[in-house]
């Protein structure tokens, strides 16, 4: 019997989700051959802290020197690659990139990644096997320092694309009176995307606009570096701590709170927060409920304001003349020497069509509109597959890691086929419905993820799902409900995933309990 020929599988980066979709496809090497493509010289992606330089003014990065993550290590590692247990609770960028460094090495995964390389198109050829066009080159911006000019373009045939190149890297700017022209603002504007550090803004006035985690985390640092900070949001947000009642905030998330009416949940999350953290000042109150938006993380702000470091002000009404800003309200300052927008990021993938991200829906990228099913295929192209296009309550790490075991399995036969084109977009629509109900219309929201339930979900169609009946058959009784009881009451740490069913490994066990804080130190996976 002749073999089949493997299928060529394409992945654009090699960040937090392109490293799992490679270690996935390495899983099935039999049935797949994987080529990475990664612009920069390094693995990492947007977590790499990357300084701004002559050759290369906009670095793929958006991270800042002193950017530490908002989701503890329990529910940020890679399902089969614990974080080390003695590694703090939030890591810094340093320590992500560190953890990455880790996983590719363990994994053996530095020889299918094509450094330096560039992918300029994602072109679909529309042969009988819906496979894809992969055009490719050097990275200028790498290759310029090696004295270099080098403009060769490869071209290669996939039977699969990942799209893993993130959608925080195209800052978004809001649109205010005088932010030019004649009557113009005349002190310094930029997107958070382009902050580093905060030496150079001492002793300045800055006004940070919106109230996310950037835009928190950079008024919290400016206003310790001898900045008056003014804090502008368009409206209130909930500011939650990092620790919540003595254990961190994402550990009280569990699986048991996802089965709550959505009512009595947002109750219960109102009464802790205001336990827990100082009032809210009267101009960033939240009017919505808290869970209907994606939630501020931030320990400092609320004492940064009580010392008047950080002023909170309404939205922008006019910038200038000169470097006064107006708000609306009437207040007006008259000498603001920069202004940071830290509003987002536009969803782009320029190497692609756009209509394959937004479906051809009209204004979609103008809104942030994503038309995919469960966040990544596109009805009409069922060969490629987004990973990590989504803003998660939660870790992106084992979300996009859950997303890659789901893709591989599928392209490999070892699951159902996809559903047709039809139902995609009948479940796409009804879920998009879903969400603007909950969250609003609002451009930060239209690709929105709960992450636990979101991995439940397609845990359940791999097989690994933690339920009952499966770790009892596993594990025997008592100790079957012992582990049920963990993965209902406590954290849904990913490495849950890998107790039962396919993928599963025997330190599993070990880590759920090192992590519970109920065992010793968790052993890798050989």
């Amino acid at each position: 019997m002749t073999t089949p020929p493997k299928k060529r599988v394409a992945i654009v980066g090699a960040g937090a989700s392109g490293l799992a979709a490679i270690k996935e496809c390495l899983d099935a090497k039999d049935q797949i051959e994987v080529v990475c493509f990664e612009a920069e010289p390094k693995i990492g992606g947007l977590w790499r802290f990357v300084e701004p330089t002559a050759e290369n003014k906009d670095p793929h990065s958006s991270v800042y020197r002193s950017t530490i993550i908002n989701t503890s290590k329990e529910l940020m590692t890679y399902s089969d690659l614990p974080i080390p247990y003695d590694w703090p609770t939030y890591l810094p960028n340093k320590k992500v990139v560190e953890y990455f460094e880790m996983y590719t090495d363990h994994f053996g995964l530095t020889d299918h990644i094509r450094f330096n390389t560039r992918v300029v198109e994602v072109k679909e050829l529309k042969d009988e096997n819906n496979r894809w066009l992969v055009r490719s080159r050097p990275n200028k911006a790498a290759t310029i320092a090696d004295g270099t000019t080098d403009e060769t373009t490869t071209e290669e045939v996939f039977d699969y694309v990942m799209m893993c190149s993130g959608h925080h890297w195209k800052p978004r700017y809001p649109t205010f009176d005088g932010m030019e022209g004649p009557e113009a603002y005349t002190g310094e504007q930029m997107h958070s995307h382009f902050y580093r550090e905060p030496s150079r803004f001492k002793g300045k006035n800055v006004l940070i606009v919106g109230l996310g985690n950037s835009a928190v985390d950079l008024a919290v640092e400016l206003s310790m570096n001898d900045c008056q900070v003014y804090l502008s949001a368009r409206r209130g947000h909930w500011i939650a701590p990092r620790w919540l009642m003595g254990r961190p905030l994402d550990h009280r998330r569990t699986r048991f709170s996802h089965k709550l009416p959505l009512a009595l949940l947002q109750s219960l999350v109102t009464v802790a927060f205001r336990l827990s953290t100082a009032p809210s000042h009267p101009k960033l109150r939240p009017s919505e409920k808290p869970l209907s938006m994606h939630p501020t993380i931030n320990t400092l702000l609320p004492e940064r304001i009580s010392t008047g470091t950080v002023q909170p002000q309404k939205i922008i009404k006019r910038l200038g003349p000169g470097r006064r800003v107006e708000f609306e309200d009437g207040v007006a300052v008259d000498d603001i020497d920069v202004v940071i927008y830290c509003t987002g990021y536009d969803v782009s993938y320029p190497t692609l069509d756009p209509s394959i991200v937004t479906g051809g829906l009209p204004d979609a990228e103008e809104n942030n509109m994503v038309w995919a099913w469960n966040y990544m295929i596109p009805p009409r192209h069922p060969n490629l597959a987004f990973v990590g296009l989504f803003q998660p309550l939660g870790a992106l790490m084992p979300i996009s890691e859950m997303q890659c075991r789901f893709l591989v399995s599928t392209w490999i036969g070892k699951l159902k086929p996809l559903p047709s084109a039809e139902t995609m977009e009948i479940e796409i629509q009804r879920h998009k419905d879903k969400m603007a109900q909950r969250h609003g219309e609002g451009a930060r929201h239209t690709i929105q993820v709960d992450y636990a339930p979101y991995c439940d979900q397609m845990a359940k169609a791999l097989g690994c799902y933690p339920g009952w009946k499966a770790l009892v058959e596993k594990y025997g009784f008592m100790e079957g409900i012992r582990l049920w009881s963990e993965c209902l009451w406590g954290p849904a740490c990913p490495v849950q995933y890998r107790l039962v069913g396919p993928g599963q490994w025997a330190g599993a066990r070990e880590a759920v309990w090192a992590y519970a804080k109920k065992g010793p130190a968790p052993t890798c996976p050989s």
